[in-house]
Order: C-alpha cells, then structure tokens, then sequence
C-alpha cells in the first residue's frame, strides 16, 4: 500500500528540460530587471536609504543644469 502513495508522487516531483529552461530564464530576467530598476533610481535610493532630504538633490541638479 504505501508504495502506491510514493509512486503517485513521483510524476509531481518531475521538471521536465522546457519547464526548467523557462525557470531559469524568468531567473535572469528577473536580476537583469532589478539592476536596470536600481541603476535608473540610484540617487533616488540612495537619498531614501541615507534620509536626505529629496528636495535637495532636486535643487543640487538644477544648479548644475543652469
């Protein structure tokens, strides 16, 4: 009897080649997506993580732009 329940198992615990390609590469894009997000919002975070006021760096660009 208990080997019908772990033969029942088996074919959930199978990951075929197709279903781990896709795996991966929602993986990859997922890390490519993220670095894209922090290198486009680097001054944003930067400023939140170290509490500088935004309206600061907003006026320290414009300076700079003029």
């Amino acid at each position: 009897m208990e080997n019908i329940q772990y033969y029942n198992m088996y074919p959930l615990l199978y990951i075929d080649p197709g279903s781990g390609s896709i795996i991966v590469q929602a993986l990859i894009g997922l890390v490519a997506g993220a670095g894209f997000f922090i290198k486009l919002n680097w001054y944003r975070l930067k400023g939140w993580f170290s509490g500088q006021n935004q309206q600061k760096n907003e006026d320290e660009k414009s300076e700079k732009s003029s």
